[in-house]
């Protein structure tokens, strides 16, 4: 089990690296960094990015699959605005699962914060 603090940097850490990735992938991407992350092609992006596999210590194999956080209110901006989500399922910072998704098409509406795992959105997605 890791501390907060290590929990904190290794999370930054690995956004900096999606991040570097993301704009590679999409090389005409402009940050923004406020309440969204970037646009792209005249449209509101947010990244968005999990692990392929976490360590759970109550679970039999000690994993389970990654999960994307997301957030209500961006959710409902990326709507609004014809937005997309940059999706990114990494492994020790390595990118195994990319793709770009509309906002409008991949979530029913929410409130607060909802996580979801990235093979149900792999299956709604492709």
């Amino acid at each position: 089990m890791t501390s907060d603090s290590e929990s904190s940097y290794l999370a930054k850490t690995n956004g900096m690296k999606i991040e570097e990735i993301v704009q590679t992938l999409l090389p005409e991407l402009q940050y923004v960094g406020k309440n969204l992350d970037a646009i792209y092609h005249d449209r509101p992006l947010e990244i968005k990015s999990c692990q392929m596999v976490c360590r759970r210590s109550d679970r039999v194999k000690g994993e389970r699959t990654g999960r994307f956080w997301f957030r209500g209110d961006q959710d409902h901006v990326l709507k609004e605005k014809d937005g997309l989500y940059a999706l990114v399922v990494h492994e020790n910072g390595d990118c195994r699962f990319f793709i770009l998704a509309e906002a409008r098409q991949l979530l029913k509406d929410f409130s607060g914060a909802m996580t979801v795992s990235w093979r149900t959105i792999a299956r709604r997605v492709l």
